[in-house]
This record gives structure tokens, sequence and C-alpha cells, in this order.
């Protein structure tokens, strides 16, 4: 069971604002966000009107564990409580302001949004992650607003946890592959761990019959055996050995996400002797977060995406930018929940290792139509630091045209301008996409860390 979000909530005000008015809201709103979906609301019983009690309320709170600090600026307030707040819970917060309440008498009765502005500019110069929420209290909006920054700053703790197993590092030449790993664990925080195909591919072997039957058992509920070209029982097997092998080892080492260096070497039997693509796409259904090619920075970006989406994640490249609809694609790895309605996921050999038709284990569909939102985590161009770039979508009905795992997606920006900024500025060619709109939770992640962010729409 996911665990609940506390949120230190605090109603701001200046003394000489107050009134029983703000009273009411503060009330109001503490109610409003304690009904929200997964947080435990911390403080906000009383209005803070000046820097004393603020103290005394950060005493209250140091204890707490908080994960976020909602800042309600119910009138104007001054610009020295929450930069304390925030370096001393070491959390991101929110700027919560509210419409201006039309003048009474012809004076100005809250000056909240101006307020939100000057701390604003606070937290920016202190380099403190902040969300902007503004609307009223109990509004769809505003709760949509606080819903959103709940979920980034679960997904920003969840990152700085994040432990990535590098099963045999990247595949040769694929140096778009290629991670700083202490800029990774400085500027987001996952922290990778080197681990050998070696051990993994010994792992499987040496499993007892009963795992291995299970995991097979296990896996036959998600795909069917083609009719003419499906895989050797001893290639079914081996896909089940690993799929079970590498969950024990996520299991052990504590891991959030897996990558794998899925050839050249463990398709040659000397090493293993099956293609990988399948038993990534199970993992993946699973839950577990795993990657082909070695891609650590989007097994980052995946994860997140699938923390937002509440739904496994695609690992692809774009094979076709053109015409009015664009192709994500990849070889046969894509998770079978995400397979397109009255299309039964199939079993296969791989289409291209050996010249095709002759080891598996390769899982075929096309993915379902939606809205989709499409993001690469990457590195600036002379290194040092990270850049985000999100491409949101429709992605449409689409037939099993090449095989492995297609959808055609008509980009909200089209073909050209897409296909300008991957070339033009260098992107590395793999992709991370989710189901949903996600575009405005990756600007907000972009600018927790600080980073170049790109939307293309």
């Amino acid at each position: 069971m996911e665990r609940k979000l506390k949120i230190v909530y605090l109603p701001l005000t200046k003394t000489n604002w107050s009134n029983p008015e703000l009273e009411r809201a503060r009330a109001e709103a503490r109610e409003f966000l304690a009904a929200l979906p997964g947080i435990t609301v911390i403080g906000g019983e009383k209005m803070i009107e000046d820097e004393p009690s603020a103290m005394a309320e950060l005493e209250r709170c140091r204890e707490t564990g908080a994960d976020l600090v909602v800042a309600h600026l119910l009138s104007f307030a001054l610009g020295v409580v929450l930069p304390r707040f925030a370096n001393a819970l070491h959390v991101p917060v929110v700027l919560w302001s509210i419409p201006e309440p039309p003048p009474g008498g012809g004076r100005l009765r809250a000056n909240s949004f101006c307020a939100a502005n000057m701390n604003s500019h606070i937290l920016y110069k202190l380099h403190i992650p902040y969300f902007n929420v503004h609307g009223d209290i109990a509004g769809e909006d505003t709760a949509r607003q606080l819903e959103r920054a709940v979920r980034v700053t679960r997904v920003l703790a969840m990152l700085r946890e994040l432990r990535i197993g590098s099963v045999g590092g990247r595949v040769p030449g694929f140096f778009t592959s290629d991670y700083d790993e202490m800029l990774l664990r400085n500027r987001i925080g996952p922290e990778v761990i080197p681990l050998t195909m070696l051990e993994a591919v010994s792992i499987a072997r040496d499993l007892p019959e009963e795992e291995v039957s299970a995991a097979e058992r296990l896996l036959s509920q998600e795909a069917e055996l083609h009719g003419t070209d499906a895989p050797s029982p001893l290639h079914r097997a081996k896909n089940a050995a690993l799929f079970a092998a590498l969950r024990k080892i996520a299991k052990r080492d504590m891991l959030g996400a897996i990558t794998l260096r899925c050839w050249p070497e463990v398709i040659a039997d000397e090493m293993y002797g099956i293609t990988l693509c399948s038993t990534i796409g199970h993992l993946n259904n699973h839950g577990l977060t795993t990657v082909c090619e070695g891609d650590v920075y989007a097994a980052v970006t995946l994860t997140a995406m699938r923390e937002l989406s509440g739904q496994p994640t695609f690992f692809c490249d774009l094979i076709d930018l053109s015409g009015d609809h664009g192709t994500a694609w990849h070889c046969g790895a894509a998770p079978c929940s995400l397979c397109r309605p009255k299309f039964t996921p199939m079993l296969r050999r791989s289409s291209t290792v050996g010249g095709g038709g002759v080891k598996g284990c390769v899982c075929e569909f096309p993915l379902k139509p939606g809205r989709v939102t499409f993001a690469r985590l990457g590195e600036t161009r002379d290194g040092g630091d990270f850049r985000l770039l999100i491409v949101p979508g429709e992605g449409v009905d689409t037939d099993l045209f090449v095989r492995g795992n297609p959808l055609k997606v008509k980009f909200d920006a089209g073909c050209a301008a897409l296909r300008d900024e991957l070339l033009n500025r260098g992107w590395e060619h793999h992709f991370s996409m989710a189901y949903g709109d996600l575009t405005e939770e990756l600007l907000a992640l972009g600018r927790a860390w600080e980073i170049e962010t790109t939307v293309v729409r």
C-alpha cells in the first residue's frame, strides 16, 4: 500500500490583514486538503500572522517527516517564513494564492497573488523547488493543481531513493545510452548498481525446475504462441527462467528499475541463446521498470512516468516522422497490458536476429490508441547537466503493419517540427512514452531539477 504523503499546511497572513473571514477560509481549506487522496495534513489549526508564531509551528513540524509544505497565502504575507520552513524540512513548497475578492469599501482585501509573486522570487533565488497553485478553496481546478503537486512531489522523493540495476552496461556503439553516474546521483537522486549479465544468466540456469515452470505458467497468461513462428520450448523456458532470475536480483538488491545489455553476447548460444525482448516486456508488465540497450536515463524517465500515469510505460524509437503521423516502435519488448484492444499479443521468434525466425523470444502486438506523452531525459551538449524533452500527442488505432510493437502517433506539433527539434538539437534516439497528458507534471519535474526543459507542442 502506498504510504500517505505528509503535508504541512501553513495558512499565512499578516497581523493587520487578519479578520474572521480569513479564519473561516483557513478552516475550510484545511478540511479541503485533508479530503484529497493519499495525503495526511499536519498543522494549520490556526492562522500564522507573524514570525514568532511561524517559528513555533516549525518546531512542532520538525519531527513529522514532512514531504511537502502547502503555503496558503490567504492575504499578503512576509517572505521570511517559507524559506525557514523549506530549509529546515528540506521539502518542496506549494504557493497557493487566491483570486482577489472584490474590494470591500474600496479596501484591498487579500493581495494574495502579490504575496505569491514575492515568495516565488525568494524560493527561486534560494533554489527551493516550488509549485504555483492559484484558485478558490474547494474549486475543481484547485484540486487538480494540488493533486498534481502531490504526484510530482511523490515522484521527486521516489527518484531520490531509486536504485537502478545496470546489467552488463550499455550495448556497443549506443553512445545515446551513456550516463554520468555521479551527475545523476547529485542532480536527481537515483543510484546505479553495476551488475553482470553472467550473474543473471547463472541464476537463471540454476533455478529449480518448479520455479521455472511457475514463471512459464505466469507468462503464458499474457501472450499466446504464434501458430507458425513460436519460440521453441527450450527458448520459452529460458525466457521464463531469466524473468524469474531478474526479479530475484531486483528483490535482493532493492532495485526499482533494471537496464539490460540485451545484445550481442547474451544472444549467443555460449552465453544464453535467446533474445530478451519479451522478458523485458513481461518484467514491465509486472511493475519492474526494465529497459533494453542499457539506457539508464530512460529507466529514470520511465519510472517517473509510470508513477505519474499509474500504468506501465513504453521504451521506444521513433522510426518515422513524415506526413500526418509518426510511428513509435520497438522490437517486441512492450508490456502486454498496453496491447491494442481485440488484438492478442503473440510470442514469436525475432524477426531480425540470425536473419529472422531463429531465436525467441519477442512479444508482438500494436499498442492501444489514446492520449500519450513522450519524454527524453538527456545531457546537455557539453555534459555537466541534464535537459528534458516533452512531446505530447495522440496515439491512433494502429495495425501490426511492422513486426514488433508499433503505434502511430499524431503529434501535437506535427512531424516536421518534432523532426527538426530532434535532429537539429541532437537528442538521444530512445524515448519514454506514457499514456495520458503528463506535460505539466514533467514541466514541474524539470523546474524542480532546474534543468533546461523543452516542450514540442
